[in-house]
């Protein structure tokens, strides 16, 4: 099958997935069948406790540090468990066959700007975030495994096979998580795509 097929391919059927309002809610019913989950897929984490002392408004409950899912991350994240299941399943389903697909290499790093953080929502200061309740990570770029570097900030905007992944990756990315925002939807995204698995429904891609 050529790259120009299977990518089409790829595209159409993550595309088909966003079309039918994203991925199922979580089917993990408590703790310790998520964090089993995690280890069943040789995720590199650590259980931490969040907001339960500390600040009980920006609780999250099982929450995780991630060093790794499948590949490495730029720096350890924090999150709920449910977040942490969903990038695995989306970093193995999607961000490889996209990245060979359309740059013909491997993902071997994703790079972040963080996951938990016990803030208001933009625009909406009475409102969190659902970085505060550990189930949004922001995504700022990839390592390839020709050392190269694909950046949201530099390359969403920039013509070419690296904005080709970013956009494809984005699409997909609306067929398992619930709000995906990109460079394209606001100035608060301009270095990174914010994906999280909140109650709300936005695929702004």
């Amino acid at each position: 099958m050529s790259r120009c097929i299977l990518r089409a391919f790829l595209v159409l059927a993550f595309a088909s997935l966003a079309g039918c309002g994203g991925m199922p809610a979580p089917s993990v019913e408590n703790s310790a069948v998520c964090l089993a989950q995690l280890d069943a897929h040789a995720i590199t984490y650590r259980s931490i406790d969040i907001g339960e002392r500390d600040n009980p408004r920006c609780h999250v409950a099982a929450a995780v540090k991630v060093s790794r899912i499948e590949v490495p991350l730029n720096h350890p994240a924090a999150m709920s468990c449910l977040l942490a299941d969903r990038l695995d399943a989306f970093e193995r389903g999607v961000v490889q066959k996209l990245a060979m697909a359309d740059l013909g290499h491997y993902v071997v790093r994703i790079d972040h700007l963080g996951a938990y953080s016990c803030r208001a929502s933009s625009g909406k200061h009475d409102r969190l975030s659902e970085h505060a309740y550990g189930l949004a990570i922001d995504i700022s770029g990839f390592r390839l495994s020709d050392g190269s570097i694909v950046s949201v900030e530099h390359d969403w905007s920039r013509p070419g096979p690296k904005r080709d992944f970013l956009t494809h990756l984005a699409s997909a990315a609306c067929g398992y998580f619930s709000v995906v925002l990109t460079p394209d939807s606001n100035t608060d995204h301009l270095n990174h795509m914010h994906f999280d698995i909140g109650p709300d429904r936005l695929c702004s891609v």
